[in-house]
């Protein structure tokens, strides 16, 4: 099991880039939506296949990166260390 259930990454899908599970919807793209200081509603509105639940995960992700945390991705468990 992968600290991040909802997020995933597999070169079949979006090139590789994260990913919502289950959707194509990229995770950068709902964090560029978020820096733009658009609300979780605006977002969930745009964006009906994901959840508030998606959106703190991917809030948790980014912080993780950002400190340099190694993160697993999904059941195909691709390692990437940033």
């Amino acid at each position: 099991m992968s600290k991040y259930d909802s997020i995933m990454r597999d070169p079949e899908i979006c090139g590789g880039a994260p990913v919502i599970k289950g959707t194509r919807v990229i995770v950068m793209d709902i964090l560029d939506w978020i820096k733009e200081g658009k609300t979780f509603q605006e977002i969930l509105e745009n964006f009906p296949t994901i959840s508030r639940e998606d959106i703190r995960e991917i809030i948790s992700y980014a912080q993780d990166i950002k400190s340099g945390e190694t993160v697993i991705y999904g059941s195909k468990e691709h390692q990437v260390s940033t």
